[in-house]
């Protein structure tokens, strides 16, 4: 469906799945994100489900478009509640009641100074590796506990802690990777942790500036010169980070034993890492509008960035994670079916995605890799693969390996000014 029949952008609807808590007088910006059937449409809040939000079916005499912005408000009814849905202006007609108006406004100014961070933060925004890069590089001239360093102990100690959030395969039984090191690294990045009081990710990060901005001096980094990596999304697909090596300035500057220099150039780095961070809280939140028109890869409802120790240095992995809305899986009881999405690219490896759905005990995975050499290579492994998993007592319907990568969706236009480059 291109456009909106009606011509109000009001549209009287009756939730088909469990109600989340709402409470009348309640207006809810939600977005269209699926079409069940000819008259059911499913709305997703808050990034979903798995975020926080919510989803709920409801059905009415007219559908809105797929990607359509929109509010759910919920009235006091003759029977009991009775709901609503309201299109933001960009959709709706001119007609719309003077209430359902207000709060389609509100939401509009609302888009309007998220979409103004987003823009900014994407100009600032670079990846964890050339971060890591440059911790690596930092901590061989200057290690932690070094007396007389080039930088003050609170830096060095507090660069030492970022080591501590990779996904390491040393640091586990055998020496591999498996899913309680996966979980653990995941609660670490997250601060969702065992260890009381153990900072996220974010947290670490914040501290980190702090106490470089304070040994910079005042001193304000060279501009960026590399090009930074394509933002965390929902819906368009992730891409690993390769390990980077430290910049040349800030080898320079460790060369000249320049601390005030070092740090500021750090300083830029560890800000750069975190307006990332906050772009993919906001994909997180379904707030980066890069679900448009994509359809079911649009449900994802969580993207992150996780460190990875890769031959000694730190590439790091993006994932996607969702719960799977596939009809039949919503309401009581319903048994877990998830979907993970994830990439790595390594010098070894080239990059490399997959997508996995976990349906209660039966598993489907799809492997990409752009190298032909190491999809043929995955294809062999695959029958062993498939009886690893066996013992792990799941139910393989659906194992792949594809040469080359998948396609991204149609990027929405407009959403960003490159103004990096």
């Amino acid at each position: 469906m291109t456009s909106q029949s009606n011509q109000s952008g009001v549209v009287a609807v009756r939730p088909v799945s469990r109600v989340p808590m709402l409470n009348v007088g309640d207006v809810i910006a939600v977005r269209v994100a699926k079409h069940l059937t000819d008259n059911v449409m499913r709305l997703i809040a808050g990034g979903g489900a798995g975020a926080g939000g919510f989803q709920l079916d409801v059905e009415g005499q007219e559908m809105l478009p797929l990607g359509t912005r929109a509010t759910l408000s919920v009235e006091r009814g003759p029977d009991g509640p009775r709901y609503q849905v309201s299109a933001a202006p960009q959709n709706a007609g001119q007609g719309a009641p003077q209430g359902a108006s207000s709060a389609a406004s509100g939401e509009a100014a609302a888009l309007a100074r998220i979409t103004a961070l987003a823009t900014s933060l994407a100009a600032r925004q670079d990846g964890l590796s050339p971060l890591y890069g440059g911790l690596a590089a930092t901590l061989a001239a200057a290690p932690a506990g070094a007396a007389g360093g080039l930088l003050p102990p609170a830096v060095t100690s507090a660069l030492a802690s970022l080591l501590g959030f990779r996904l390491d395969p040393a640091g586990t039984r055998e020496g591999r990777l498996d899913g309680p090191a996966l979980k653990a690294a995941l609660e670490g990045v997250t601060g969702r942790g065992a260890a009381s009081g153990a900072p996220s990710l974010d947290e670490a990060l914040n501290g980190l500036l702090r106490v470089l901005k304070g040994a910079a001096g005042g001193r304000e980094a060279p501009a960026r010169q590399a090009t930074p990596p394509p933002l965390p999304g929902i819906s368009r697909h992730p891409r690993g980070e390769k390990p980077a090596r430290a910049s040349g300035e800030l080898i320079s500057a460790l060369l000249a034993r320049d601390g005030e220099e070092a740090a500021a150039i750090l300083a830029a780095k560890t800000e750069a890492a975190l307006a990332r961070l906050r772009l993919a809280s906001l994909a997180s939140r379904g707030l980066l509008a890069d679900g448009e028109g994509a359809g079911d890869a649009a449900l994802f409802d969580r993207v992150l960035d996780l460190p990875l120790v890769v031959g000694g240095q730190s590439a790091v992995i993006s994932l996607q994670i969702g719960r799977d809305d596939t009809p039949g899986h919503d309401g009581e009881g319903a048994h877990p079916a998830w979907r993970l999405r994830f990439a790595l690219d390594t010098e070894a490896t080239g990059a490399v995605e997959a997508l996995v759905g976990l349906d209660g005990p039966r598993l489907f995975a799809s492997l990409w890799a752009v190298r032909e050499d190491i999809a043929a290579d995955l294809n062999e492994r695959l029958p062993r693969l498939a009886a690893t998993l066996a013992e792990q007592g799941l139910e393989v319907v659906d194992l792949k390996v594809t040469s080359g990568l998948p396609d991204d969706p149609p990027a929405p236009s407009g959403q960003f000014v490159d103004v990096v480059s």
